[in-house]
């Protein structure tokens, strides 16, 4: 009997534990800044919790978050309101550079960039998502996907030319790219030793994109168009996501003691 209460005991110490999540608050994005190459028209909504980014540019832009994030959950929607293009959306985190507040050049970047495309199309960017680290100064024919050799367009790491362009995951074909006036929900979970993305809507139901372990670093959060327009990125929250405390890690061994306990009986 005392075996079972302390398994009791263990089970509501570890459900209060993994409950214990602070709350998800709304991001105000008034503070935000577009960086980057340039080239984007981002338009913050009146309550600061939506933006629209409203132009088809020729080369990279993303919207950044003020200061930076680890251990984090990102939870919103995006949703691309024309039928006129397919190109990339997408969003970005462990955002470092560039930010011109800082002086930093608008091709020099470090960041981990989600990107997900509608259809396939000549140069070889591909349908579907990709998952990347990005890292260098990246000269303009690099970031312009008019030109040959775009490593943002291809995912191409020989044509990243001083850049690094490392993919650490694809989900690419038939079915994977995003539909016309949908509106997907995403929860992106960014941790020191994880990255995980799930997308639902559309063609998609709670589905998990990627989920890869690594080790990563604190930075910036953002959103990403290329040579996209009608982008619209809503009801952002974050919470973060705590390191277990050590009563947690108690009750999860007494968990496993009363566990196996019970099963000799």
């Amino acid at each position: 009997m005392n075996t079972i209460k302390s398994t009791l005991i263990a089970v509501a110490v570890v459900s209060s534990g993994f409950s214990s999540l602070a709350q998800a608050a709304p991001v105000d994005l008034s503070s935000w800044s577009e960086e980057g190459p340039g080239g984007g028209v981002w338009s913050v909504a009146g309550d600061n919790n939506s933006v629209t980014q409203t132009v088809n540019s020729s080369t990279p832009t993303f919207f950044i978050s003020d200061n930076p994030f680890i251990d984090s959950q990102f939870n919103g929607s995006l949703t691309v309101g024309t039928s006129s293009d397919d190109d990339f959306i997408g969003f970005v985190f462990g955002y470092q550079t560039p930010f011109s507040a800082d002086g930093d050049g608008n091709r020099d970047m470090d960041f981990i960039l989600f990107d997900w495309k509608q259809h396939a199309q000549s140069g070889g960017a591909d349908e579907g998502f990709h998952l990347v680290q990005v890292d260098g100064d990246f000269s303009n024919n690099n970031l312009n996907h008019g030109s040959a050799g775009s490593a943002f367009w291809d995912h191409d790491s020989a044509d990243a030319d001083a850049g690094e362009f490392n993919i650490l995951a694809s989900s690419v074909g038939s079915g994977r790219g995003w539909l016309d006036y949908t509106t997907y929900d995403f929860t992106l979970t960014y941790e020191s030793d994880l990255i995980e993305i799930v997308l639902d809507g559309g063609q998609f139901t709670d589905e998990t994109i990627f989920s890869v372990a690594g080790a990563f670093e604190a930075g910036s959060f953002g959103f990403y168009n290329y040579s996209q327009s009608g982008v619209t990125y809503a009801g952002v929250a974050a919470e973060s996501v705590p390191e277990p405390s050590a009563l947690t890690l108690m009750a999860i061994g007494l968990l496993g003691v009363g566990g196996r306990r019970l099963l000799k009986r």
